[in-house]
């Protein structure tokens, strides 16, 4: 069933959703979230959803589970593109209801409407409500938890860009790394050449330490590569090492970014990336080392085409200005001149963010949340979720944490795929801990990528993870949970 949600503002668009209602109900729903800028509405009865569901097993629909999504409230098409290139189109930040739509607002619009067609069709609303979503929809689904603690039984975000406002200046301060030349006169571009030699000679110093080498770094905490060993001798572009220029954006990927204040629940950094300790850039940096204004997608990194659209769209509210005027760390100085911006960039953060790390209302509900990161991802830092699990035991003591809250890190996992594209029967682990009270412990996970033939690994609970002992190396009971480094 598809429908629309009008706008209150004329110039907005309206909010595109679908319901899918089972010819028999088990009497759950389950909701899903969005990826990047979301805009366009994508598969919502499982079938097309990857985010870390196992595709070997029914879709939620096929079991019984009413389930529904939407395009958060904005589908302006991008530079002539198809739909799907809305999900790196910022303009909508331009209308105040889409942008707000899009941070969570659009979310419990859409809930509400299909909680009503829910009842309408069965003559009562769920017993059950879940949500699950990847990246922006890792953050939909934090949100969620945040603001409306009460509609949600079982939430999983996967890959959550939770600490938004510092994602994308991250973003900016990468980009600025990668395309604007430093006093050396280097700008640090790199091209698939430079980021296969980077992933190759990582794996090669850090791929055999969990016991078996298979191109997956399972404990990146135990993997230590300094880049300076790929440097070129005179510093400059040469092939089969890296020049200065691309170092300092190597650099850049693995330090944090860090503000000089707080924003919202007082977040102030976002971790590096894993790009020394097994995170693959390649494909990353897009085909071209010009920077577009506006981005324009493959041509340009995904990072810029983010960053430059969060600056035109969010923070500068037009184009005069770009991201490389913008002091990442100070918030959006522009130059040298007053930090004009930085207002915004605090709007941004309480309306965009989910970081609250005290989620009491959450657990009085008896919400159950499951936290999954890939260990190889390049576009939301590992660490970040490693971040919110740490900030969530310090706010609420770590029996009460474990009672409603599970991390676990997936090696070789990446974005949404990887060398090991994992899948887990996501949403009836949830269902199993919130009907049935049985908390997950070591989860199994296949791996979908065509030639795997659905080998497994262990999905270990955080801060544990998986080293061979030895045995069929695609079974996962040839692996043992564990923290030795």
């Amino acid at each position: 069933m598809l429908g629309q949600i009008r706008s209150i503002d004329p110039a907005a668009d309206p909010i595109r959703f679908e319901v899918n209602l089972p010819e028999t109900w088990n009497g759950k729903a389950l909701q899903f979230g969005g990826g990047a800028f979301n805009g366009y509405l994508r598969e919502t009865d499982g079938r097309g959803h990857t985010v870390v569901a196992d595709k070997g097993q029914p879709t939620p629909l096929a079991r019984g589970y009413a389930t529904f999504g939407s395009d958060s409230g904005h589908h302006k098409h991008y530079l002539l593109l198809p739909d799907a290139f809305n999900l790196v189109n910022a303009d909508f930040g331009l209308n105040d209801e889409e942008r707000n739509n899009f941070a969570s607002d659009g979310l419990k619009k859409t809930h509400d409407v299909a909680m009503a067609l829910i009842k309408a069709r069965y003559g009562r609303v769920p017993k059950r409500m879940y949500f699950i979503g990847g990246s922006t929809g890792g953050r939909e689904a934090l949100k969620v938890v945040d603001r409306w603690p009460d509609d949600y039984d079982g939430v999983m975000a996967a890959y959550a860009a939770w600490n938004q406002i510092e994602t994308d200046l991250q973003f900016i301060h990468i980009s600025q790394a990668m395309y604007a030349k430093g006093k050396d006169g280097q700008a640090g571009w790199l091209p698939s050449s430079k980021t296969k030699l980077l992933r190759d000679a990582v794996l090669n110093a850090c791929d055999a330490q969990d016991g078996l080498t298979d191109r997956i770094i399972s404990d990146p905490a135990g993997c230590h590569f300094d880049p300076a060993v790929l440097r070129c001798s005179d510093g400059k572009d040469r092939k089969g090492c890296l020049s200065d220029g691309q170092e300092r954006t190597v650099l850049a990927f693995s330090a944090p970014q860090k503000t000089v204040f707080a924003v919202e629940n007082d977040m102030d950094h976002q971790p590096g990336y894993n790009v020394l300790r097994g995170s693959d850039l390649v494909g990353n940096m897009g085909w071209l080392n010009h920077p577009f204004h506006p981005a324009i997608p493959f041509l340009n990194s995904f990072y810029y085409l983010i960053g430059d659209g969060v600056v035109r769209a969010f923070l500068a509210a037009g184009p005069q200005v770009n991201l490389f005027q913008i002091n990442t760390q100070d918030g959006g100085t522009i130059g040298h001149a007053p930090s004009e911006y930085l207002p915004r960039v605090h709007e941004q953060s309480v309306e965009d963010d989910a970081s609250l790390a005290d989620l009491s209302p959450y657990e009085r509900h008896g919400g159950k949340l499951l936290l999954v990161h890939g260990v190889a991802d390049s576009t939301i830092p590992t660490d970040s979720s490693v971040l919110l699990y740490t900030r969530i035991v310090e706010a609420m003591g770590q029996q009460r944490t474990t009672a409603f809250v599970r991390l676990y890190l997936i090696p070789g996992f990446g974005h949404g795929r990887g060398v090991f594209d994992a899948g887990f029967d996501t949403v009836g682990a949830l269902d199993r801990w919130v009907d049935e009270g049985l908390a997950p412990k070591t989860l199994i996970a296949v791996d979908q990528n065509k030639h795997a033939h659905r080998r497994e690994r262990p999905m270990c609970c955080w801060p544990e993870w998986p080293r061979y002992a030895g045995g069929d190396t695609d079974a996962a009971s040839s692996y043992v949970c564990t923290q030795k480094q």
